[in-house]
């Protein structure tokens, strides 16, 4: 064979598309579109044409694995003895890559997914390129051609317009009550009927096909998920508190974009694709496995009080990538559970850990996290914007804790940062954060917090940092506050009243801050803060003072773990 053709299909816009109302069934069932559109759709178009019904008898994520690494069922682009003109080398959630022998086959596979997303997903964004390998034999020209069809992917998408532009209001319609896009039919919602769209009308009807796959994924989730699509209504849902939390793993872009650097001397496309096959693979399984552990958080189905289950449903679950809606009480023990996990599975796995070590020099990846706690009835898409800003604050940890060789390289450390919005007059993470800068060298957050085990660390430039934001002080801090630890100094835990104290006087200024502080610090037991004889501050290296009370007074009703309940928090995170 001396040419080939590589193709990539993705969706964009999954976040909008997902989020865009606070209704469950289509959040739910949005996710499970994106997810097939990068699977059963992609395997179901590959069976077409390499005559393999087994491609196209698709069930869950497990079965998709399977299927990709089955080297008869999905034989290599070379191998002439079976001659099947497509190959798949990874199909996920809303992504997936091929190799076809011809042009033509290339073309065909794009139309049958662009157009089941047509008719089956009507608003899901779905594009697909694809680039010509000219000289197949040759080491490095498939590495070349991913490089450059991320390109063309990007330019079609820029030249593509919106999917929004896909319902006209001429002539004029009526809206729908959930969307606002043009209504096609009358659908019963709770007790009413309503109009509603085209768009919601496919998100629904894929509901249950996700519950189905959860459910697989892990039966724990069936009766949460039950719960949540029978109130169908973020807003009917019973608790006060509900959280967004994503995650994202750290450096997987430049891994992915320079794989060719850390697969080893072999630069052949063959063992390009294996290990790039192995290593996508073992990421969505690492991130299943972390997901299905951090679940241990949630209180058990056999709970007496079973109708009081504690409510988690993922909505992307692949890759490197989690989306959860959950109990905004659990939220923060569960996200920090996932990314330990998370980190143990990595270096645990064979398809992850070589790799690893080949580009961060520490065989194991990390990740971070936003956790946005809102009100029930707060809008699903805001709430996600919050959590991917908080995302972003917490991969500065990427900036902070890097390799002694080189300051640019990250050395792999897992981080969360979380904002619990009790204010909703101002849900922009830059000015809510400026609002906690009541001086120019004043800064009462602490935010981000690092997850991963200090031990491992040591090796890294700014083992320092990366150890005053460990999770387990913000862990003794809120015991503190909650009185859950041994009062060694015979003082009485600090009241709620003075709590509130602190906290008015934190936002006024320093100077306010430290004269209420020195007024109380004999008579209650603050020693978990203390950061100085007088001060609850801190001073950083740049010159600021930073404390860290307003966030272990703003997370303490957040910290619950039905799994260690009041099991103490290790001193070494981990």
């Amino acid at each position: 064979m001396d040419n080939a053709y590589l193709v990539l299909i993705e969706t964009s816009g999954n976040q909008n598309y997902i989020f865009s109302t606070n209704k469950l069934r289509e959040n739910v069932g949005a996710s499970e579109l994106t997810y097939q559109a990068g699977t059963k759709w992609i395997l179901e178009a590959v069976g077409v044409i390499n005559d393999e019904e087994i491609l196209r008898i698709w069930k869950n994520s497990a079965r998709v694995r399977k299927l990709l690494r089955d080297s008869q069922k999905n034989p290599s682009i070379e191998d002439e003895t079976l001659a099947k003109p497509v190959e798949v080398i990874t199909a996920a959630s809303g992504k997936a890559f091929l190799l076809t022998r011809e042009e033509a086959k290339a073309q065909e596979i794009i139309q049958s997914v662009t157009r089941k997303a047509l008719v089956s997903a009507p608003g899901l964004d779905v594009s697909g390129v694809y680039v010509k390998i000219d000289d197949w034999q040759a080491d490095g020209s498939l590495a070349k051609a991913v490089v450059q069809v991320y390109k063309q992917f990007e330019r079609a998408r820029s030249r593509r317009p919106s999917p929004e532009n896909r319902f006209l209001r001429l002539p004029i319609v009526s809206s729908c009550a959930i969307s606002g896009l043009p209504a096609t039919k009358l659908e019963k919602i709770g007790t009413q009927k309503v109009a509603i769209s085209q768009v919601s009308v496919s998100k629904r009807s894929k509901a249950k096909a996700a519950k189905d796959r959860l459910t697989e994924l892990d039966p724990r989730l069936k009766a949460q998920i039950d719960q949540l699509l029978s109130d169908d209504d973020i807003e009917e849902e019973k608790r006060s508190w509900l959280a967004i939390v994503h995650a994202d793993g750290n450096g997987l872009g430049q891994i992915f974009l320079n794989f060719e650097n850390y697969i080893g001397d072999d630069k052949s496309n063959r063992n390009y694709i294996e290990q790039y096959r192995k290593f996508s693979l073992a990421l969505d399984e690492c991130t299943e496995a972390a997901f299905k552990k951090a679940l241990n958080v949630f209180p058990k189905e056999s709970d007496k009080k079973s109708r009081e289950l504690a409510p988690i449903v993922p909505l992307i679950i692949g890759g490197d990538d989690l989306t959860v809606v959950c109990d905004g009480h659990y939220a923060l023990e569960f996200t920090k559970i996932f990314l330990r996990e998370f980190e143990t599975q990595t270096e645990n796995h064979d398809g992850i850990r070589a790799i690893a070590e080949a580009a961060f020099g520490v065989p194991r990846l990390s990740a971070c996290a936003g956790v946005a706690v809102v009100k029930r009835h707060f809008p699903f898409s805001v709430a996600y914007e919050l959590a991917e800003k908080l995302i972003q604050s917490a991969k500065e940890v990427k900036k902070k804790v890097t390799q002694k060789k080189d300051e640019n390289t990250p050395f792999p450390c897992s981080a969360i940062d979380f904002h619990i919005l009790y204010d909703t007059s101002n849900v922009n993470l830059g000015d809510i954060r400026d609002r906690l800068k009541p001086e120019t060298n004043v800064q009462l957050f602490h935010r981000p917090y690092v997850v991963t085990n200090i031990e491992c660390l040591k090796e890294a430039d700014g083992y320092l940092w990366a150890e005053a934001h460990r999770w387990s002080l913000l862990s003794d801090r809120i015991k503190c506050l909650k009185n859950a630890q041994s009062n060694q100094l015979n003082k009485a835990p600090v009241s709620s009243s003075q709590s509130h104290a602190l906290r008015t006087a934190l936002l006024i200024d320093k100077k306010s801050a430290d004269s209420q502080y020195q007024l109380i610090q004999q008579r209650y037991d603050l020693k978990p803060f203390k950061e100085s004889e007088d001060s609850l501050f801190h001073l950083t290296n740049d010159g600021t003072h930073e404390t860290s009370f307003l966030d272990a007074l703003d997370a303490m009703e957040f910290f619950k773990n039905a799994e260690t309940d009041n099991e103490s928090e290790p001193e070494v995170a981990g």
